[in-house]
């Protein structure tokens, strides 16, 4: 029966057998591997707590902004809005920029917002990271340090009998399970928060665009001048923050 059928058919009892008798080297390794996982579980319901609140956040202000756009609300009443909405990026772009009549002026505070947003919603990334990194390689460290505690065990006993080898193979068995356990998880979760913050940095550049041409058209977006060439913000249909 293949190795890992027989780790899945223990139970509680078992497993927790298995971690105790290990060594200590290998008990160090599950423990690291342990406080990896749990890390990677609390970016993880953080980030995406922060991430949904910025979803809707943002699907309010886009409607507002079409009401800008289609001359129903004023500037200055969406400009009201977005200074008590300083959870969202887009929010603190608008704010940012307000005042501004001259396209370099809106890029360069726009640009300067835009790094700062980004670089707040990519914090703690850097740990999901370290642990879809570090994790395979602690389990397999912990693999090998288990063979070589059987074969240690070997030569001393000067037997290969199961009892003797037994210990070591499971304690290698068990780091290596842990090492996936703990990296898997962690990759899903850095792969769609990088998504998530993709498309915020996406909806920021539009943001930014509409802003310049505001102010590079001699009667704003809502005059006759730059009312025909405004870009309004794409829309995600099959693809959401």
């Amino acid at each position: 029966m293949p190795s890992s059928l027989v780790l899945a058919t223990l139970g509680p009892g078992d497993l927790l057998g298995l971690i105790l008798d290990s060594t200590f080297f290998g008990k160090f390794i599950l423990l690291v591997l342990l406080f990896l996982s749990v890390m990677s579980w609390a970016v993880f319901v953080d980030k995406a707590r922060q991430m949904n609140r910025i979803r809707a956040g943002h699907q309010e202000f886009w409607q507002k902004v079409e009401e800008w756009l289609d001359g129903r609300l004023r500037k200055r009443d969406l400009v009201a809005w977005a200074t008590e909405r300083s959870d969202l990026p887009l929010a603190n772009l608008m704010t940012e920029v307000d005042g501004l009549d001259r396209v370099p002026a809106v890029r360069r505070g726009s640009e300067r917002v835009i790094y700062l947003e980004m670089e707040g919603l990519e914090r703690y990334l850097i740990l999901l990271s370290t642990a879809v990194t570090i994790s395979p390689f602690l389990g397999l460290m912990g693999t090998v340090w288990g063979i070589m505690t059987s074969f240690w065990d070997m030569s001393t006993m000067q037997s290969a009998n199961l009892t003797v080898v037994a210990p070591g193979i499971a304690e290698a068995l068990t780091t290596t399970i842990a090492g996936l356990a703990t990296a898997i998880p962690a990759v899903i979760f850095y792969n769609s928060l990088v998504r998530k913050i993709d498309l915020v940095a996406n909806e920021l550049d539009r943001l930014r665009t509409i802003l310049e041409e505001d102010a590079g058209s001699d009667h704003g977006l809502l005059g006759p001048a730059g009312r025909d060439r405004v870009r309004r913000p794409g829309r995600h249909e099959g693809e959401k923050i």
